[in-house]
């Protein structure tokens, strides 16, 4: 499992998953503008690009910081401890991956996403550990998320796990609401 802790939303209620090699294929092939933002708020590109596995959008993300893991081995779930309360556990999505990373991006990268821009600047912020970024090997994935809080030296944290297992197959996302808050507050 990796963990990754203080991770912000840059002030803007939402975080993507994906992987940014994909991310911009997928905004080439379909013509989209460098400002993904709005391409995603005035037609159906996001949901397209949710169906396709291309990213996964989780909107009202509350402005605080937050302890993320990224399971991808199958080991037992943070939330499975006495110290955790579960809030919610969302189940359906997929993802992609061509370049060997999934990365949890905010909205001012998709302002200006372009190789120079936006991925570039991404790639400098997780070297910098403000952004999280994990290395897969290449293939198609399931995503399970789950949100709430876990104790850790007895403090409470905001805390997500993407639970991220690899499939043999090509497959369709299985979330119809994509409007679901992923608010993690008491």
């Amino acid at each position: 499992m990796i963990k990754f802790t203080e991770c912000l939303n840059d002030t803007w209620d939402y975080f993507f998953l994906t992987d940014p090699a994909n991310l911009l294929q997928f905004k080439k092939e379909n013509n989209l503008s460098d400002d993904l933002i709005s391409e995603f708020t005035t037609n159906d590109s996001a949901e397209l690009a949710i169906q396709e596995g291309i990213m996964i959008p989780m909107s009202n993300i509350k402005n605080q910081p937050y302890t993320i893991f990224f399971n991808t081995n199958g080991q037992t779930s943070v939330f499975k401890k006495d110290t955790s309360l579960l809030l919610f556990e969302k189940t359906g999505y997929v993802l992609h991956v061509i370049n060997d990373e999934i990365c949890l991006v905010t909205v001012p990268y998709l302002k200006n996403w372009t190789e120079n821009k936006g991925i570039h600047r991404l790639n400098e912020a997780a070297k910098a550990g403000v952004r999280q970024k994990i290395g897969v090997k290449n293939g198609w994935y399931t995503v399970n998320i789950l949100g709430g809080f876990v104790s850790q030296d007895d403090i409470e944290e905001a805390t997500f796990e993407f639970q991220i297992n690899r499939v043999s197959n090509k497959m369709q996302s299985k979330v119809t609401d994509i409007g679901f808050s992923y608010l993690i507050e008491k």
